[in-house]
């Protein structure tokens, strides 16, 4: 049983450094997701350009699954949901208000809460954005230079809704939290 899920059609990108962190790591392909052969996780995670076709195919999964994924965090199930790459998009299969708009910049990005569970993704400082959030429900957990989110986070039942315009991977830090061995892994 995996760790961590990642949503792809397109290999995975970060099994490797997961397994140097000492977690595991899935692709899910998006014909399984949803489905018996979708492995339980504690972390499920949706890559950067996951709404521009040029890059995956992943939507139709997503909203496909809108319930599964709702029931997911409801349980405990963490979604790390990283920048659509389209110039305005809403997260309308997440149950929470999350709309971005891209814009391609490294900025120093400064944190707005530490004792948040997301402030742990990754270290304040000059970080490449893909974008910044619009609207959301929650948290603001990191600022760009120019005052907009660019990591936002809510508790949604037992589980975590966090979104992410940063180009990064997640820290062994935040693995270690969203992946802590007193955490189920479950369905979607």
């Amino acid at each position: 049983m995996p760790d961590v899920s990642f949503l792809s059609d397109r290999g995975n990108a970060f099994e490797t450094t997961f397994t140097e962190y000492g977690y595991t790591c899935q692709q899910v392909v998006p014909p399984a997701f949803g489905s018996p052969f979708s492995p339980p996780s504690k972390l499920l995670i949706i890559p950067s350009g996951f709404a521009d076709k040029k890059y995956y195919k992943l939507l139709p999964a997503l909203e496909r699954c809108e319930s599964q994924i709702k029931t997911f965090i409801e349980n405990g199930g963490i979604v790390l949901a990283f920048g659509a790459m389209l110039t305005d998009y809403t997260y309308d299969w997440l149950p929470i208000k999350l709309s971005y708009h891209m814009r391609f910049k490294t900025q120093n990005v400064t944190l707005v809460d530490p004792k948040d569970p997301a402030a742990l993704l990754v270290e304040p400082g000059e970080k490449d954005c893909d974008g910044f959030f619009t609207e959301y429900d929650g948290n603001v957990v990191m600022k760009d230079a120019e005052g907009r989110p660019v990591l936002v986070s809510k508790k949604y039942g037992e589980g975590y809704i966090i979104g992410a315009a940063l180009h990064e991977y997640p820290s062994k830090q935040f693995l270690d939290w969203a992946c802590a061995k007193e955490r189920k892994p479950i369905n979607i």
